[in-house]
């Protein structure tokens, strides 16, 4: 099962990266066969990044790279965490730091994926010169519930500290 979910953590990174890629650098609809596919950054419409100068794409594109390389943290921790379940250590200080490590970069990915429109329209409007015809902000549901899956994992990780150090104390008593 671990084995699993770490593939899929390794699928779900690559396929980030490729949207990552193709909403940014061919700002053109992809066609295969019959069926079209636009890729578009988030706060953005379809077609939105061909109209961009080139410094106002690569501009966006650097600002959406930390929630990416947040996002590449946070599956290179859930990993190791994994492993160390495999190999038995799950209640170890460092399984436990790697489910804290991971639970913070996914809560910042997303804090980071929120404000990464705000951010670019900002840096498009006062350090470029240039005005973006539309972008847009918002928390959905699914980030709200993530949050609380998020909240979810620090008090199963503080449990998890708990129990590891219960464990030691009983082990001084027998």
């Amino acid at each position: 099962m671990s084995y699993l979910a770490r593939v899929l953590a390794v699928v779900l990174g690559l396929m980030q990266l490729a949207y990552f890629l193709l909403s940014w650098f061919p700002p053109v609809s992809l066609h295969a066969g019959s069926v079209a596919m636009a890729f578009y950054p988030r706060g953005m419409e379809a077609g939105a990044v061909a109209s961009l100068a080139p410094a106002l794409r690569w501009t966006g594109a650097a600002l959406a790279l930390p929630a990416l390389l947040a996002l590449g943290y946070a599956l290179l921790r859930l990993d190791r965490m994994l492993g160390a379940c495999v190999q038995g250590r799950m209640f170890a200080l460092a399984t436990i730091g790697h489910m804290k490590a991971f639970t913070g970069a996914i809560l910042a990915t997303l804090v980071l994926t929120i404000f990464e429109p705000l951010l670019r329209a900002a840096a498009w409007r006062f350090a470029m010169d240039s005005s973006p015809q539309h972008f847009s902000i918002g928390v959905s549901s699914e980030e709200w519930m993530l949050v609380l899956m998020c909240v979810l994992f620090f008090v199963l990780a503080s449990l998890m500290h708990e129990a590891r150090r219960i464990a030691e104390d009983n082990e001084g008593f027998v």
